[in-house]
């Protein structure tokens, strides 16, 4: 099961695509070894039980993966037939999210508009209306520049495209009618995990009272919470982010210099003007009622012994 492993190897150290992608392969995965009848019934069981648990924990800031695989496997009880019924199911469901969420974005996505990083979700949904978008200035993302390829696929489509360092943001929002980004989570509470850089564009964006709209797939939806009064919780919190080398932001730096790189941050939910899913707008409550569901899957995971 070399194969396998090198695929799950890849979500676990991918820092090139976004949740989509991630989610989509994950999703696969399962799939693939629930129909790989070179397997007993029982040892695809045991594999995907393992293969589980690990993409599940592979990325704590992309809520989607463990929420997509406790989704597939929470059927387990049913066998292997169910389990790859579930995955094509829900392949297919998140294929045709991205144009349900263009539609119930489509009144808020007009004229000059601000994005960071990239997002599968967010590209799909600007490019379905390209005719009502004047422009979209991106953020280029580092310490790896994912904006540099948003750019690119956008300007392939016709779109007009500013790019500009994360640090100029607020140089440039004046200019926007709003500012849409995706989400790699939504907690239980409505906050957002994102790329890094995301939050300080939410409070620019507030404070110059311009639109924060968040794109994103209910299946990104988290039963995680942010500690933020609880410095005992801080660590956790951390976990969440997703910290990585040091050396991406300053290679060999001198002695006696802390470089710190995490891919990600904390959006406060009171900054967010919609969460926009294929489901519609979100508010808390749908949030939470979401998570909770969420939360019973992922711990059907947990108990599972085949």
């Amino acid at each position: 099961m070399e194969s396998l492993e090198q695929r799950i190897q890849q979500i676990c150290s991918d820092r090139e695509h976004g949740s989509r992608w991630l989610v989509k392969e994950a999703i696969s995965i399962l799939k693939d070894l629930a129909q790989d009848t070179q397997l007993s019934e029982p040892q695809r069981l045991q594999l995907l039980a393992s293969s589980a648990r690990q993409l599940a924990g592979a990325r704590p800031a992309m809520g989607a993966l463990a929420s997509a695989v406790a989704r597939v496997v929470h059927v387990h009880d049913e066998g292997v037939e169910a389990i790859a019924h579930e995955a094509q199911q829900l392949l297919t469901t998140y294929e045709s999210a991205t144009q349900q969420i263009a539609e119930h974005a489509q009144p808020y996505l007009k004229g000059h508009l601000m994005t960071c990083s990239i997002s599968g979700t967010v590209l799909d949904v600007l490019l379905a209306h390209k005719d009502q978008i004047e422009r979209v200035t991106v953020l280029e993302g580092r310490p790896r520049y994912e904006g540099r390829e948003m750019a690119r696929a956008l300007q392939a489509k016709g779109i007009a495209v500013t790019l500009i360092t994360d640090a100029q943001a607020d140089i440039f929002l004046p200019l926007c009618q709003g500012v849409v980004v995706g989400a790699d989570s939504i907690l239980v509470n409505g906050d957002i995990l994102n790329k890094a850089g995301t939050a300080l564009l939410a409070w620019a964006a507030h404070g110059r009272n311009i639109p924060f709209y968040v794109l994103s797939e209910t299946l990104k939806i988290s039963p995680n919470r942010w500690y933020e009064h609880d410095p005992a919780r801080q660590a956790s919190n951390f976990d969440l982010l997703e910290e990585k080398e040091a050396s991406e932001v300053f290679a060999e730096a001198p002695s006696g210099i802390e470089v710190r790189n995490f891919y990600f941050d904390h959006t406060l939910y009171r900054l967010v003007t919609h969460v926009i899913s294929e489901n519609g707008i979100l508010d808390r409550r749908g949030i939470r009622e979401i998570a909770v569901t969420t939360r019973t899957n992922e711990r059907i995971l947990a108990r599972w012994q085949p």
